[in-house]
Formats: C-alpha cells, sequence, structure tokens
C-alpha cells in the first residue's frame, strides 16, 4: 500500500512539472485567443527594432562600426527599458553568443535559444509561447551584411574594432558569424489581454 502511494505521489509531481512548461507554437499557428498579447507584443518588437536600428545606422554612417558598437554599449539598455516603459510589456534582445551578459533570455524562452545556436535564421521560426496570463514572443535576428563588421570571424574584423570590443564587453562571445546566420533573438512578453471574442457584459437599461 505505502508502495502504490508513493509512486502515486511520484506521478503526481511528475505530471505537475510537465504543465508548468509553457506550450509553444509557430507564430503563423498560435491560437487566437492569444492575438490581443501576441499584437502588444509585437508592436513592442517593431518599436525596439526601429528606434535601435535608427541609431546604429546613424552612428555607422558618421564613425563607423566602432560607433555602432559604441551605442550598443552606451544606449541600447536605456532604449530597451524606454521602449518596454512605453509599450508596457517586457522586451529585450537576447543569444546563445552574448556580447552583453545582461542580455540573458527570460526563462521561458531559454530552451529555444540554446536550441538553435548555429542555425541559419531563415530555418528558425518565430515562436509565441503561452505564459497563462501573458504571452511571451520570440523573433529571429538575422547576420546582415553590416553587422558582419562587429559580429564576423574575428581574424577578419579591423583591428579598431577588435581593440574596442575588447574594452567594451571583456567576456564577448558574440563573434564568429556569417552573413544569414542566426545571431539571436529579439523577444517580448506582453498580458495575454481580453480574447478577441469577448465583449463588455452590458446592464439592462
Amino acid at each position: 500500500m505505502k508502495k502504490w502511494l508513493l509512486v502515486l505521489a511520484m506521478g503526481t509531481r511528475v505530471a505537475t512539472a510537465q504543465s508548468t512548461e509553457p506550450v509553444a507554437y509557430r507564430l503563423d499557428q498560435a491560437p487566437v485567443r492569444l492575438a490581443p498579447g501576441i499584437e502588444t507584443a509585437e508592436a513592442a518588437i517593431r518599436a525596439l527594432q526601429q528606434r535601435l536600428s535608427a541609431r546604429l545606422f546613424e552612428e555607422m554612417k558618421k564613425g563607423g562600426p566602432t560607433q555602432a558598437i559604441a551605442v550598443c554599449r552606451d544606449e541600447a539598455s536605456a532604449l530597451t527599458a524606454e521602449t518596454a516603459r512605453t509599450q508596457g510589456v517586457s522586451v529585450g534582445r537576447t543569444s546563445q553568443r552574448l556580447r552583453n551578459p545582461g542580455n540573458t533570455a527570460p526563462s521561458w524562452a531559454t530552451r529555444f535559444v540554446e536550441a538553435a545556436g548555429g542555425k541559419k535564421a531563415t530555418s528558425v521560426d518565430a515562436l509565441v509561447l503561452d505564459l497563462g496570463d501573458r504571452v511571451g514572443v520570440l523573433r529571429p535576428i538575422s547576420t546582415a551584411a553590416p553587422c558582419v563588421q562587429c559580429h564576423g570571424a574575428a581574424e577578419r574584423l579591423s583591428p579598431e574594432v577588435r581593440a574596442f570590443i575588447k574594452t567594451a564587453y571583456p567576456k564577448d562571445r558574440a563573434t564568429g558569424f556569417e552573413e544569414g546566420d542566426l545571431r539571436g533573438f529579439i523577444w517580448a512578453e506582453a498580458p495575454l489581454g481580453p480574447a478577441p471574442w469577448d465583449s463588455p457584459v452590458l446592464s439592462p437599461s
């Protein structure tokens, strides 16, 4: 009897542990009930991409890749925090090979970030995770041609870039990428919000 109870208890713990794992969907296959949260998360992702990309390309034109790296070091965290505050969500960038140690993935995204290491960006799907009362969106970042000036093979980087990275990011792991490689992810976590078919309850007049 005791042995049966122990097995039952162990089975209950396993089931509970498994049930806490968030369910993941491809972005284009996510349930309609997650749509409000996805829309909010996607808006935050777009806002962060646009703001950060604009600053990077602006400084790249002015002073080359070292000034772009300086934007990542000096401005990216503040831009991310401001975007999160404005959009009312959590948002950020992460990678399986980090340059900034502060950009670690949220717990719900970690296994997907690690599993995607070494892949081409075109082979990695954007994902949606059902977090209960929240929704997580994870979008791959492709290594574009200009990116290899800062993230390419270490031996191909200019001496100035190598020196700047060594000073700015002593624990850098974000080199060795080629154009088209998956360089990381941009993510957002947003409140689920009301389902599309929900409507306010009207009181009788």
